[in-house]
């Protein structure tokens, strides 16, 4: 054998032996990789979407954050969140299955449930009600009783109006001495700004805000803080989508859960996130809000749980103001409208 090919069989023997001791490396880092490849990497993701109950506010500001820090994605889910018109109309596209999630109102979604429509709630976000009595500074509104002799302005088809005598039961209210305005809904705060009213209803930390703006406001008073709470935004599904498709649904509440709790650690940082999808908000609204969210989103009952959990003595509660005060059929059970099975580290 010439040196030329002595020198061609020494190479080859050297790399035989380097494809070998690599070998075992490569196939190790390959399986390293596989394992701690996200799903969206693993797999194609699986579209849903999530239609808000109005434009972007503070309380939407988590999946907002979760949305663009990957967190949906890294559960398999390629997620397209859309403004609402209002939680009537959130309600029945998810009950039709033109949106795969709904963040909604959890009144407006029990009295459709009550109408046959085949919805379940599976979080809540805000479960201590945020209703309240909203009135200018020096408009002598600081307690209940105080309201009595006052004008107050009521939208007819709004459900936190609607709970007003529950809360005026409560507290010992003689309604008859109150002189009640019907308004549309455009006009909750214009007739307070400019004087036609004493008082309304509104969320005590978004539309007090934006009156508050304007003019001094007195501090809302809360129908919660009188023994008065209905259950607020929660997220809804469709029950055939939380039948067939559990795995994802589970995947998003995770991912959700995951964002509220980054949210309420820096509200801040959530807005921004908000903003970058939503550049028209309100950024200043935003923020108040979520700053103030993490004073809603448990009740009495649910404080000892993760977020999301939903109590059952909540949704009675609930119930039964519903079908005292907002005619829902006696039929429907509290525990038909809800589930805490799909949220992540449940305690129960």
């Amino acid at each position: 054998m010439n040196r030329i090919g002595a020198a061609h069989q020494l190479l080859t023997w050297l790399a035989e032996i380097a494809r070998a001791a690599m070998a075992p490396v490569s196939i190790a880092c390959w399986a390293i990789t596989a394992v701690s490849l996200p799903a969206s990497a693993q797999g194609p993701l699986e579209q849903a979407t999530l239609r808000l109950d109005w434009l972007a506010s503070g309380y939407h500001v988590p999946f907002f954050l979760a949305l663009e820090r990957g967190y949906y994605r890294e559960h398999g889910i390629d997620l397209e969140i859309f403004d609402g018109k209002g939680s009537t109309t959130t309600v029945q596209v998810v009950a039709s299955g033109a949106d795969t999630f709904g963040a909604a109102n959890l009144s407006t979604m029990a009295l459709g449930v009550a109408r046959g429509i085949p919805l379940m709630a599976i979080a809540g976000l805000i479960q201590k009600s945020p209703d309240s009595v909203i009135s200018l500074a020096g408009a002598g509104i600081n307690a209940p009783k105080d309201i009595e002799g006052k004008r107050g302005a009521f939208v007819a088809t709004s459900a936190s109006d609607r709970i007003f005598p529950a809360f005026a039961k409560a507290v010992g209210i003689d309604q008859q001495k109150i002189r009640k305005i019907q308004i549309e809904s455009s006009a909750r705060y214009s007739v307070l700004l400019q004087g036609n009213a004493d008082f309304v209803i509104g969320w005590s930390f978004t539309d007090a805000y934006k009156i508050g703006r304007q003019k001094p406001i007195a501090p809302p008073i809360l129908f919660a803080d009188h023994g008065v709470n209905v259950l607020g935004i929660g997220v809804v599904v469709n029950k055939d989508t939380l039948s067939k498709r559990a795995p994802m649904v589970r995947g998003f509440l995770a991912a959700t859960v995951q964002a509220i709790e980054e949210a309420l650690r820096s509200p801040e940082t959530a807005v921004e996130a908000t903003m970058k999808a939503r550049p028209g908000a309100d950024r200043d609204a935003l923020l108040e809000a979520a700053k103030k969210l993490g004073g809603f989103v448990h009740t009495a009952s649910s404080a000892s749980q993760p977020l999301g959990w939903m109590a059952k003595e909540d949704w009675e509660e609930s119930r039964r103001i519903l079908v005292n005060y907002l005619e829902m059929s006696d039929a429907v059970a509290a525990d038909s409208l809800y589930t805490n099975a799909l949220l992540p580290d449940r305690k129960n």
